[in-house]
C-alpha cells in the first residue's frame, strides 16, 4: 500500500475505504481481459478480524467483512505488522497480494488455483522482533513449509531485486518443511 494511509487507520476503515480506492487507482487502464470470467480471492486474517477481497474479471473488487471459507489465498498477520505494512513502515511486505497487476496475471492465477498447502514466514525486523506471516493456499494445511528471512530480504524478493535461491545459498534464508512445496511457490512469492 502507500504512505497516504494514516498511522491510526482502523482495519475496518482500511478495507472498506482505502483498499477499494487504491485498487481503482492502480487498475487505471490496466489490461485485464485475460481474467474475464475468473474470480480471485485473497483473505486477510488480521488477529481476530477477517476481510476477503474478491476480484471478478480482474477489475471488479468486492470487500467481504468476516471473510469466506477457503479463499484461494488466506494471509494471517498480526495487526501490528499489518499496520506497519499498510502505513509504509514495512512498505512492500504485503503489496503483491492486493495489487491488481498481480491479480490480473493469468499465469499467476492458474498457479494459485492449483496450489494447496501452508507457508509460514518468520520475518525478522530491524528492531529484533519477528513478524509471523501465514499463507494458506486454497484452505489446505499441508504440505507445509516454514521460511525464516529478514524483512528487508523478503521485500527484496517481492520487488524481484533478489530471489529465494540466492538468499538460501547466501545463508540469508532458512527453510524447514516441504522443499518441493517451496519450489512450487516461487512464482507466487
Amino acid at each position: 500500500m502507500d504512505s497516504k494511509v494514516p498511522k491510526n487507520v482502523t482495519v475496518d476503515e482500511f478495507f472498506k475505504v482505502y483498499v477499494p480506492k487504491q485498487f481503482q487507482e492502480t487498475l487505471g487502464n490496466l489490461e485485464v481481459s485475460a481474467m474475464a470470467g475468473k474470480e480471485f480471492t485473497v483473505q486477510f486474517n488480521i488477529d481476530d478480524k477477517k476481510y476477503c477481497l474478491r476480484i471478478k474479471d480482474g477489475k471488479n473488487l468486492e470487500v467481504i467483512p468476516g471473510g469466506i471459507d477457503k479463499a484461494m489465498l488466506a494471509i494471517g498477520i498480526s495487526e501490528e505488522f499489518w499496520r506497519d505494512a499498510v502505513t509504509g513502515k514495512a512498505a512492500g511486505a504485503t503489496d503483491q497480494f492486493t495489487d491488481p497487476r498481480q491479480a490480473a496475471n493469468l499465469d499467476r492465477y492458474n498457479t494459485l488455483l492449483s496450489t494447496k498447502g501452508t507457508m509460514n514466514v518468520e520475518l525478522s525486523q530491524p528492531d529484533g522482533k519477528v513478524a509471523p506471516l501465514k499463507m494458506v493456499f486454497n484452505g489446505e494445511s499441508s504440505p507445509n513449509v516454514t521460511m525464516r528471512i529478514s524483512l528487508s530480504d523478503w521485500i527484496g524478493m517481492q520487488k524481484k531485486e533478489t530471489d529465494g535461491q540466492a538468499l538460501f545459498m547466501a545463508g540469508k534464508m532458512q527453510v524447514d518443511g516441504d522443499m518441493m512445496f517451496l519450489i512450487q511457490l516461487q512464482s507466487l512469492i
